[in-house]
């Protein structure tokens, strides 16, 4: 099998800029998203400093030979330190913060990890499925039993994370490992994407044109913006073939 990925951003309908980032690293085998937060640029440096900061820690020599679900772990715990060291220096980035998903695209194995409510999606024999929970304090809520997951989609304090970069010294990285199989489409996005189109919308859009990732992407993208779009819409598709 081979690897395929394209990633993709927009501002969106709404907002006057775009805080979130991505990086595409195929020669380390490595795609990322983040979804920065904080006020006026705040979120753009934190997203930046993640993504950049995952990105030098696996160039680094010295940790070539770590397994890689511990060498993703510990590249996000790594950019965790550097957004939090940057809000330190100056004050007007203080408090900054970003979510964070990541994958590691080896032949046999993909390692997944994230902090926050960004996603990553499956999409194999026509169907998506989500492969992350979000790091937020209504999916606890759904987690524990105490609401829905139709009333979560509504609920006024849905935004509100309970993980994220920048937001303290230590972190905790949600791994997972993954088998591919030809045809496999890993989806990461913000959540400028996931709260505008939904599993089922993804899976059509999917099937219609997974064979150009580039297509994929757009009309993934003008799916959000047609359905609200008010937030920036970022979204790597890693395939296998």
């Amino acid at each position: 099998m081979r690897v395929c990925a394209f990633g993709q951003s927009d501002l969106g309908l709404v907002r006057q800029t775009n805080e979130d980032s991505f990086g595409l690293f195929p020669e380390q085998n490595l795609y990322i998203v983040a979804d920065g937060m904080g006020g006026h640029a705040a979120g753009e440096v934190a997203s930046r400093i993640a993504v950049a900061s995952v990105r030098k820690y696996f160039e680094a020599p010295e940790h070539a030979r770590q397994n890689p679900a511990d060498r993703l772990r510990e590249a996000v715990k790594t950019a965790n330190s550097a957004v939090v060291g940057a809000g330190d220096c100056d004050p007007s980035l203080n408090g900054m913060g970003t979510t964070i998903v990541g994958v590691c695209a080896l032949l046999n194995t993909v390692i997944i990890g994230h902090v926050g409510d960004s996603r990553i999606y499956r999409y194999r024999n026509r169907q998506v499925e989500q492969l992350t929970h979000d790091h937020s304090l209504v999916n606890e809520y759904v987690r524990q039993g105490l609401i829905t997951p139709e009333s979560a989609a509504h609920h006024p304090m849905r935004h509100v994370i309970s993980r994220a970069l920048g937001t303290s010294v230590q972190i905790e990285v949600e791994i997972a490992r993954h088998a591919p199989q030809a045809g496999d489409v890993f989806i990461l996005c913000s959540d400028g994407l996931s709260n505008r189109v939904t599993s089922a919308e993804m899976n059509t859009l999917l099937t219609t044109a997974t064979d150009d990732l580039e297509k994929t992407a757009g009309a993934l993208v003008t799916r959000a913006k047609d359905n609200g779009g008010e937030d920036n819409i970022t979204l790597i598709l890693v395939r296998y073939g």
